[in-house]
């Protein structure tokens, strides 16, 4: 019987350091995190720029973020073709945009209210950064931070270590 515990735990551990290895393969970098929500609020503003007559709000945002929206959106091409295409940074930039339409279809009024406090928080913050971290942003994809995904393989092992020594003690 406890033979048959071990062998439990010890599939468990193994099925847990998997799984946190597959996160491992989308934790990106807070650099490549921060490209990945700016290119969504940019779309979600475009969107917005075009449904809720807002073209003037969303120009005096591009251009007052000029630098860093460019800065940010080749940040995000080179995090795609790291992971294996400029492809993936079209189809992403594309998904945004769709998901930001449909969502503007569904609730109209609300989106617009949301883009307008939108422009004018981005019009009162310290820098493009600033603003996007206030930001309500999902960020599309299975992308996790790397420091939340870590935090996440410590707990792991800590769990896997205390199994073992449960184990271990009931011997």
């Amino acid at each position: 019987m406890l033979g048959s515990v071990k062998i439990v735990i010890a599939a468990a551990a193994v099925f847990a350091a998997a799984q946190t290895g597959a996160a491992a393969d989308n934790c990106v970098r807070h650099r490549d995190m921060m490209a990945l929500k700016v290119a969504a609020l940019q779309q979600q503003l475009m969107v917005a720029a075009l449904t809720c007559h807002a073209v003037p709000r969303y120009n005096q945002f591009v251009v007052g973020y000029r630098k860093q929206l460019f800065n940010s959106d080749n940040a995000l091409k080179a995090f795609f073709i790291r992971r294996g295409s400029v492809a993936g940074y079209h189809a992403y930039k594309t998904k945004l945009a769709n998901n930001a339409s449909l969502t503007s279809i569904a609730d109209m009024d609300s989106y617009c209210r949301a883009a307008f406090a939108a422009y004018d928080s981005a019009a009162n913050a310290p820098s493009l950064a600033a603003f996007v971290e206030l930001q309500p942003i999902i960020v599309e994809g299975d992308f996790t931070s790397c420091s939340e995904t870590r935090l996440a393989a410590r707990e792991d092992r800590r769990e896997r270590r205390h199994a073992l020594a449960e184990a271990e003690a009931t011997r």
